[in-house]
């Protein structure tokens, strides 16, 4: 059955320490959570695990948007650095048994066309497939949107994402389906997620406009899981939005009007 999943910095504002975001998604009544696997301490996100029990649905920060503290997908210069992060990485979410990594493609690099950004995306995903398959970890690929909040990404759309999953030709590479970017890019929500359930790992869902808890505003997010789980799919769905108050308050509303996805 679906269940929907706390995101442990985005839901919250500052000031609130990790552990307390974590007991806090607990007992707002989540059965599962996200997060930065390179912001949080192992040892502590284990022991939370004991005393507060929450499923790890999928861990970011493997990859970054731009040249910098995080290896960038399509940068080959980048390609070693990746291969030792995704090692990184999987060790840490086998800790906690989560079996996903968020990844994305990146910003745009002058003068690079849109096939040279997906066969360098490829190749990276290509030469990290062996850490990932040997894991059982699966790399989520997220398209951004590159019209609000992430102006200059490369993969913009469900269409490229997939196309990046085709590609890599592994099983432990899927799509990540925010409906918030997607919406803002116009996609046919349940036309792709129809069409492609078979090659999407995982879902994410905010309010449009203003990207705060998905209830109200463009997209029919009941009739949205009620497609969702027509597919099939029966995992966690990710909650990376901003509160429009407290979070306590954005929580309580969650449970509300999604008692059965709690």
């Amino acid at each position: 059955m679906i269940k929907l999943a706390a995101h442990l910095e985005i839901n919250f504002g500052k000031g609130v320490s990790f552990g307390e975001r974590w007991k806090a998604a607990k007992r707002g009544g989540f059965r599962g959570c996200e997060f930065v696997w390179r912001n949080a301490d192992l040892s502590e996100a284990v022991e939370l695990q004991k005393t507060a029990p929450l499923a790890v649905s999928c861990l970011g920060g493997t990859t970054g948007g731009v040249a910098g503290a995080r290896p960038v997908l399509v940068l080959p210069e980048d390609r070693e650095r990746l291969a030792k992060d995704a090692e990184a990485a999987v060790a840490y979410a086998g800790t906690l048994s989560c079996s996903n990594l968020i990844m994305v493609a990146g910003s745009s690099i002058p003068g690079w066309s849109l096939e040279k950004h997906r066969q360098e995306a490829v190749a990276s995903l290509r030469y990290i497939a062996p850490i990932l398959e040997a894991a059982g970890v699966t790399a989520l690929i997220e398209p951004l949107n590159s019209k609000v909040d992430h102006k200059g990404a490369y993969c913009d759309t469900a269409a490229e994402g997939l196309r990046i999953v085709q590609l890599a030709e592994s099983p432990n590479v899927k799509l990540l389906y925010d409906a918030y970017h997607m919406q803002i890019m116009g996609e046919d929500h349940s036309g792709v997620i129809r069409a492609n359930h078979a090659l999407i790992g995982y879902y994410h869902l905010a309010k449009v406009p203003g990207r705060t808890e998905p209830i109200g505003g463009e997209i029919d997010y009941d009739a949205l899981l009620e497609v969702i789980g027509e597919t099939g799919y029966d995992g966690f769905i990710g909650l990376e939005y901003k509160p429009s108050g407290e979070y306590s308050t954005a929580f309580e509303r969650l449970g509300s009007t999604y008692p059965a996805y709690m």
